[in-house]
């Protein structure tokens, strides 16, 4: 009797453990699932994605607008604009082809333009400067040829240009940054193969159009 009672204590204290074992590892888990989530929302809040923009048709061209981003694109006309794989925006010609006809050497064209345009939404915090205006306030930062300040309607920005040389991929690179706020808006073209003038007219175009609100 004594040795049935002993088991029956100690599987009640096992039983017991097991319980709260399972009880704080369920909890712990809601926890986690609760942080992971609260990290998505914090990092997708940081950035604008292809959802957030709204199309509009406005006469011959189609524009993409986003109250998120604060902005407005213009896309040039006949072109198609996507959700980038690492970009917000993809934008390409509908005469494309990527370089060597190779789908995973886009977006290097060996004929058309691709353009891909990304958001960065900073938290605002005491003290807070935007680093791309840091960069444009800084005078002495521009020594060299690669990076330029450059004005963009009535915003400044600093491009970048890097030249490539390596064949078949001859050409150039350009990234530009805008900052206005909290907000860096960044846009990348490439210039290569037999559009290249053509492109790099359709990005100035591109950038003479855009609404940064």
């Amino acid at each position: 009797m004594k040795n049935i009672t002993i088991v029956t204590i100690l599987g009640f204290i096992l039983v017991s453990f097991l319980c709260c074992f399972v009880v704080h590892s369920y909890y712990r888990d809601q926890e986690s699932k609760k942080l992971f989530a609260s990290s998505v929302e914090d990092f997708r809040s940081r950035k604008a994605y292809f959802e957030d923009f709204v199309k509009r048709v406005e006469g011959d061209y189609t524009w993409l607008d986003s109250d998120k981003a604060k902005v407005s694109i213009r896309i040039p006309r006949g072109w198609e604009a996507f959700g980038g794989s690492f970009s917000a925006i993809s934008i390409k010609s509908n005469d494309f082809v990527p370089s060597g006809g190779d789908i995973k050497k886009a977006p290097f064209p060996e004929a058309g333009c691709w353009i891909d345009f990304n958001v960065q939404i900073d938290k605002m915090k005491e003290g807070y400067v935007n680093l791309i205006q840091g960069i444009l306030d800084s005078p002495d930062y521009f020594t060299d040829n690669k990076e330029q300040k450059v004005k963009i309607g009535n915003n400044y920005g600093v491009k970048t240009s890097v030249i490539k040389n390596d064949n078949p991929l001859v050409g150039e690179v350009v990234f530009l940054e805008i900052p206005k706020n909290n907000y860096t808006y960044k846009i990348d073209s490439y210039f290569f193969g037999k559009d290249r003038e053509r492109c790099e007219k359709e990005f100035d175009d591109l950038l003479n159009s855009l609404v940064i609100k």
